[in-house]
């Protein structure tokens, strides 16, 4: 399941994931991980946590995050509104995690059946079963919670935020570094600088990675091939399979043969794995 920065309308995401987006990304909602399979590192805030096979992984609201899988990998993942648990969402303001890990040794020996019960009620059709899966969700969280070192919240870094929240609203759009300055009221060198010292890739990279990510979630429901290149933002069919292929290390017409052969996609990514710091335990 690959995934973009977006304003999440859903207050209750539920499901399974076989693969995790290296694209950096930012939303209002909290995002759960309960890795059943694999390892990846994952990235909050510019720092990397290793997360293992049993692990939790959980972010609060407006972090920057992005995972990068370091082997296959699959488990659950839940991504929900500080509003699903009002009773504490003061503490998901006002609150980070020193690390958004939880290790599988601290864990609830019955987390996973509790993952799938909030996972089946939210996914049923009842009503009924969806508010009481985001019951069990708040009881959860009530354990959880009290097994992760929480400090205060720094000061937000409002201009990182709203520099990936421009992007991921207008990346389908021609967007140059000058036009997105001109727009968000910040220097086009220090929007550079975001993103070359903190994010480790160039602003260009981050937009078209942004764009191929959105082209391979079109290539999949069969679109036109013409069409995707344009309504992904790209300026012509030339420049989408020289990036496409620089992201994916293969051309478009052999993603969709990948996908319908049934394939796994070996997922690159180049431009965001190249820098990749040490991660913390």
């Amino acid at each position: 399941m690959l995934y973009q920065i977006e304003n999440r309308s859903i207050p209750l995401a539920t499901g399974i994931f076989s693969k995790l987006s290296p694209i950096p990304h930012i939303h209002s909602h909290l995002e759960l991980i309960y890795m059943e399979e694999g390892s990846c590192l994952a990235t909050v805030d510019y720092q990397n946590f290793l997360m293992e096979k049993g692990d939790l992984f959980l972010s609060f609201p407006n972090q920057v995050h992005s995972y990068h899988d370091r082997s296959a990998v699959k488990g659950y993942l839940f991504i929900f509104s500080p509003d699903v648990c009002r009773d504490l969402k003061e503490i998901f303001q006002k609150k980070i995690p020193c690390s958004p890990i939880i290790r599988s040794s601290l864990l609830p020996l019955a987390l996973h059946d509790h993952l799938e019960i909030i996972r089946s009620r939210n996914e049923s059709d009842t009503y009924y079963d969806k508010i009481a899966a985001k019951g069990y969700l708040l009881a959860l969280l009530a354990e959880l919670l009290p097994l992760m070192n929480l400090t205060g919240s720094p000061a937000n870094h409002d201009s990182v935020k709203n520099v990936l929240a421009y992007c991921s609203e207008n990346y389908t759009k021609p967007l140059t570094l000058e036009q997105a300055a001109r727009e968000l009221h910040l220097n086009k060198y220090y929007i550079s600088h975001i993103f070359n010292e903190r994010i480790k890739i160039s602003f260009v990279d981050f937009i078209n990675s942004l764009r191929v990510e959105h082209a391979c979630t079109l290539l999949e429901q069969g679109c036109n091939i013409t069409e995707i290149a344009f309504s992904s933002g790209f300026s012509s069919i030339r420049t989408f399979n020289r990036v496409f292929a620089q992201n994916m290390n293969m051309a478009p017409r052999d993603y969709i043969r990948y996908k319908e052969n049934g394939a796994a996609v070996p997922v690159s990514y180049p431009f965001l794995t190249s820098a990749i710091p040490a991660a913390q335990s």
